[in-house]
């Protein structure tokens, strides 16, 4: 029988007669957040209003650099690291589209209680809890699903080695994209640099490995678990903050990479006060790469917890900032809140 990675639906179970796998469901939303608006929301300056008023300062790199005559930018996280259609896959009835919505949604829900969760756990070294997992899911996620990602050597060797696990791109698929506006996805092509055939594989590969309908457990849930299957080869650090001036940066990319012989070491950021360093070694790669879907996936290991290391804070803002592709994003205006002087 063939696997199919999405079937389309102008209704939400309950309501449909039963779930099937790989469903899609027609949704109003245009403006496809690459970044989670959740994760955002965690460096909103003005966390007291309402989500639809909610603002991020946007920093150019040159900010930070001499002459330091770049200016923060205050954006509306509503529009804020997004771009219409970009995950859409057909139109629908009303105004109506399928995308990726609903599949992403699974991953951002519960985020902000991860959060507060996190902070309350004692520094040192614990059993990593579930809200960890989490974020940490969603921050793979963010990775695989960002566009300015997708000729990142790191992200498209993540991408790859998914691929390998799946069929060709059918022809209903890209018969679907290829129906969409055209100025629409010319307009994608242009910003991120993408090819037509790159962009119907890249957006082919997000909707097979996050379906229920390829893979049980989900092709990207089965590589998230084999990543921290054996413990001795991936670490996890957590660095937190409480001093209001000591703000973590949030990078466009939505994470950055140290390369070392042995190590992939990669930050990413968690809230204005959090972010996380996932060490794994590089000998671990070739195993996960090839057999991550046959493994038994135990997702297991320790996490250890630092509060109030500078030097870690200020090393991890210098890397976003030095990776980003177009701007960095944070709570304050001020470059000193990043960088203790």
């Amino acid at each position: 029988m063939k696997k199919q990675a999405f079937i389309l639906s102008d209704c939400e179970y309950p309501e449909c007669s039963g779930k099937p796998f790989a469903l899609l469901t027609a949704n109003p939303t245009k403006a496809h957040h690459f970044i989670a608006q959740t994760e955002q929301r965690q460096h909103a300056h003005n966390p007291e209003v309402g989500q639809q008023n909610q603002n991020i300062y946007r920093l150019p790199p040159a900010m930070f650099q001499k002459p330091y005559r770049a200016q923060a930018q205050d954006v509306n996280i509503i529009s804020n690291l997004a771009e219409k259609n970009l995950y859409t896959l057909t139109r629908g009835e009303e105004g109506l589209q399928y995308n990726l919505e609903s599949w992403f949604n699974r991953h951002e829900s519960g985020y902000e209680d991860s959060c507060r969760l996190l902070r309350t756990l004692p520094a040192g070294c614990s059993d990593i809890p579930e809200a960890l997992w989490r974020i940490l899911r969603l921050k793979l996620l963010g990775i695989l699903r960002n566009p300015y990602n997708h000729n990142h050597l790191f992200a498209h060797r993540l991408h790859q080695a998914i691929r390998t696990h799946l069929h060709d791109v059918s022809f209903e698929f890209v018969r679907l994209i290829s129906g969409r506006d055209r100025d629409t996805i010319a307009n994608i092509l242009q910003t991120y640099r993408f090819s037509f055939p790159g962009y119907v594989n890249w957006l082919a590969n997000l909707y097979s490995m996050l379906s229920d309908g390829v893979a049980q457990p989900s092709l990207f849930e089965q590589m998230f678990r084999a990543g921290f299957d054996n413990p001795k080869a991936a670490k996890i650090e957590l660095y937190r903050y409480t001093d209001p001036a000591d703000l973590c940066l949030l990078s466009d990319r939505g994470f950055c990479l140290q390369e070392s012989a042995e190590l992939f070491s990669i930050g990413v950021n968690i809230a204005h006060d959090m972010f996380a360093i996932v060490h794994i070694q590089k000998a671990w790669w070739p195993l996960l790469k090839q057999s991550f879907h046959t493994m038994r996936t135990r997702k297991q290991g320790e996490v250890s917890i630092h509060d109030g290391n500078q030097v870690q804070r200020q090393l991890f803002n210098r890397m976003c900032i030095r990776q980003a592709k177009v701007a960095v994003y944070g709570r304050s205006p001020l470059m000193r809140d990043y960088f203790s002087e």
